[in-house]
């Protein structure tokens, strides 16, 4: 917990344990009610001194910083995720990509948008002056699966914005949120710029933050459920005014079509449904493949999965490690098992040893599967079959969320045919669906979020409000 500038302690405090091991590899303090409330208050109080270049600069440290100390960052992320030693480099590489743009954005941050705005000549009275300036606080929440990306993709585009951020990271991941958050203040970064409470049980501390009235805007990432109850909080307790800025997960199909490269969608395919356990709020949840290729296309992803060595997290020949508890484990396995019941065809996997789930093939799954209807968090690869590119996009929109999708074709028309049909925030073609740049919009529709974009530059747009000046 770092509060005013420096870690605090507190009466209580709770340990974290790796996932693999089963053992503690830390401890994190529980924020009292008095804790929070000043954390937020020195925060909503702070005002930032520092120039757009001198913010730049201290994002282009941390992001020197981030690479210099890159494997211990990525030991702090398997200790606490499980996830393996490629999956934690190629996370701090993504931070690394995020304070970069960021730094970008800073030195923009101030630019005068007046011209946005006016469609006549300037001569025309009043003048007009559109300007932004940064939101007092803003309350920052993040999940377990990137326990550095996700923290990054918050405080980052508010230092680029200028704002103050209270942040709880989740209970289950918030060292590497502290260990960022102290690198940021050793780089220049004014105290309660950016406070960090950690705790538990974290309704309660989630319910206190964002209650509070002094909160400009939440950004959330997690699970539909808990964010619901957020927004419910949030209206209770008189922030219905509140701006929110919501990623919520998502339910990814990859429609593979018959003339695609067979040996491409398995790769694409692959990474999509097991890259970070299968944890991811983009990672391929339907493999929808058209009838005529589908034989080939589960012999050749059956035989590739069968070769993933999954396991030991610290072993860098290691390519996936843990999901994030047993629990966890014991949920992806026991939808898996309720879906072959259901009809579907494992092809292999479906193994668990504590939090160590097996990547996992299916065939033929049932649609209406518990599996692939809600979001399971884990390495899944789900196969549908389907008779034309019509039924495909048909299926790949039975859903309730909206936020990423994909479809392996070398043929452009209808690339953008599903592209059009498909109700998602963002698409790729011959990709997986989780492929984002750092500075591009970023999130979903439906239950993946409320359409407010992330993504470096409309983050920190999203952190200032918007003044006009008129001249009479």
């Amino acid at each position: 917990m770092i509060i005013n500038g420096k870690r605090e302690k507190s009466a209580r405090s709770f340990s974290v344990i790796n996932p693999f091991t089963g053992k503690k590899v830390g401890s994190a303090q529980i924020a009292s009610f008095e804790q929070i409330d000043r954390a937020m208050r020195l925060s909503y109080k702070a005002e930032t001194r520092l120039t757009v270049n001198e913010r730049a600069n201290i994002l282009n440290k941390a992001a020197d910083g981030l690479n210099k100390n890159k494997n211990e960052f990525a030991r702090l992320i398997i200790d606490e995720s499980g996830l393996s030693l490629k999956d934690a480099l190629h996370e701090v590489d993504r931070a690394v990509e995020v304070a970069r743009v960021s730094s970008i954005v800073a030195k923009n941050i101030n630019k005068e948008t007046t011209d946005d705005y006016v469609f006549h000549k300037r001569s025309v009275k009043p003048a007009l002056r559109v300007i932004t300036e940064p939101l007092d606080l803003v309350v920052g929440i993040t999940p377990f699966n990137h326990p550095l990306n996700q923290v990054a993709h918050k405080v980052f585009p508010a230092i680029a914005a200028g704002a103050a951020m209270v942040l709880k990271p989740s209970e289950k991941t918030p060292l590497s949120a502290i260990k960022l958050g102290e690198l940021l203040l050793e780089l220049g970064l004014e105290k309660n710029m950016l406070n960090i409470v950690t705790g538990l049980p974290p309704k309660k501390i989630v319910d206190q933050m964002v209650s509070s009235p002094l909160m400009d805007v939440l950004t959330f990432t997690g699970g539909l459920e808990v964010g619901l109850s957020i927004i419910k909080k949030m209206v209770t307790s008189g922030n219905v005014l509140k701006k929110s800025v919501l990623e919520l997960g998502g339910c990814s199909s990859l429609i593979i079509h018959e003339d695609a490269d067979i040996v491409n969608a398995v790769k694409v395919a692959m990474s999509g449904c097991f890259k970070n356990s299968g944890q991811r709020c983009t990672a391929i949840r339907r493999v929808i493949v058209l009838e005529s290729i589908a034989d080939e296309f589960v012999d050749m992803i059956t035989g590739s999965t069968k070769k993933i060595k999954y396991g030991n997290p610290y072993d860098i020949n290691t390519d996936m490690g843990t999901v994030i508890s047993e629990e966890a484990a014991r949920i992806i396995q026991r939808r898996v098992s309720d879906s072959i019941r259901e009809g579907a065809v494992l092809k292999t996997g479906n193994i668990r040893k504590g939090a160590l789930y097996s990547p996992t093939v299916l065939d033929k799954v049932n649609i209406k599967s518990f599996l692939t209807a809600k979001e399971t968090f884990g390495p899944v690869c789900a196969i549908f079959r389907v008779k034309n590119i019509d039924q495909a996009v048909k299926l790949a929109n039975q859903t309730n969320y909206g936020l990423a999708g994909a479809v392996m074709t070398e043929n452009r028309k209808i690339a953008e045919q599903v592209f059009n049909s498909l109700k998602v925030g963002q698409f790729s073609w011959n990709g997986i669906p989780s492929y984002r740049s750092e500075a591009a919009p970023f999130g979903g529709f439906k239950d993946s979020g409320n359409g407010e974009k992330e993504g470096v530059v409309c983050a920190a747009k999203g952190m200032r409000r918007i003044k006009v000046f008129y001249r009479h």
